[in-house]
């Protein structure tokens, strides 16, 4: 089991990135949702501070998986033949890095603006981005938001793609992303 991507297939380190990262964010938009319409409770507040702690984590572990893609051999593309798929392919791929930069900031940015710190399991407190400011506050929560939505929408589109390149196309996509042949 290799560390490293070849032409070929994934090495483990970037299959770990991509389902540890999914998870985590996967947990985080129903979290998301959940906590959208819930009333201000302390055990509400804790989950609060468990998606910033999870948020930020997540932002390190992209900022980790961005060095990582750009450091390393990216397998040939496999069953896309017109220029079309193949700029899909990138486009949805460069949107999801997007969404997994975007969501985190956004959501530092809200609380700086709202006057809440962001602490990383109480570990750490990172500092406020802006200082208290309600519009600034507002705009980053709809971005949040809306930023959430688009990247359900990628995620769903991204897996649709996996699902049809391995049942229609049936070529090893997938399967290179889940073991790493």
């Amino acid at each position: 089991m290799a560390l490293k991507n070849t032409k070929t297939s994934y090495g483990w380190a970037s299959r770990f990135l991509h389902w540890f990262i999914f998870l985590a964010v996967a947990g985080m938009l129903a979290v998301g949702l959940y906590m959208e319409d819930q009333k201000i409770t302390p055990d509400i507040l804790k989950l609060y501070g468990l998606h910033k702690s999870v948020g930020i984590t997540i932002l390190a572990l992209a900022v980790l998986r961005l060095i990582w893609a750009v450091s390393n051999t990216a397998p040939d593309m496999l069953g896309l033949e017109k220029p079309w798929e193949k700029l899909a392919a990138r486009t949805v791929h460069g949107l999801l890095y997007l969404c997994l930069f975007l969501m985190p900031l956004s959501g530092w940015l809200m609380s700086s603006a709202a006057g809440y710190p962001v602490s990383v399991f109480g570990l750490v407190t990172l500092p406020n981005l802006v200082e208290p400011s309600k519009a600034l506050h507002e705009l980053a929560e709809e971005t949040h938001e809306l930023v959430a939505y688009g990247f359900m929408g990628l995620i769903a589109a991204h897996a649709g793609a996996a699902f049809l390149h391995h049942f229609k196309k049936k070529d090893r996509t997938l399967i290179r992303m889940i073991k790493g042949e």
